[in-house]
């Protein structure tokens, strides 16, 4: 995980989830991003408390210490498998959301 590589959404509780995602206008934003909004912005979001902001920080935390692999690191297999399934997990989440959206619509 790196820190411009999106926030993994599924690691958090669905109220954490969908305050986040209102933050965001409805889009998934990055480790980065989330990393640098400050403790106390994020307390004063509704359905965001003490623990959401301390798993937020941990994440951006794991991101970080990943970003000092040297360059030359690749992934393995085993690590490649794991994004792109968390990748088809997002899509599919995001086709569900909108198609939720154009039936209320």
């Amino acid at each position: 995980m790196r820190l411009d590589e999106p926030f993994p959404l599924e690691t958090v509780p669905s109220r954490v989830r969908n305050a986040i995602l209102k933050e965001f206008q409805g889009r998934c934003p990055s480790i980065r991003e989330m990393a640098e909004i400050p403790d106390r912005q994020w307390l004063s979001i509704p359905d965001i408390g003490p623990r959401s902001v301390e798993i937020i920080h941990d994440l951006a935390e794991a991101a970080q210490q990943q970003t000092r692999r040297p360059r030359n690191a690749r992934l393995t297999d085993a690590e490649l498998l794991k994004r792109l399934e968390w990748l088809q997990k997002e899509v599919r989440w995001v086709q569900e959301f909108l198609r939720a959206r154009l039936l209320t619509k």
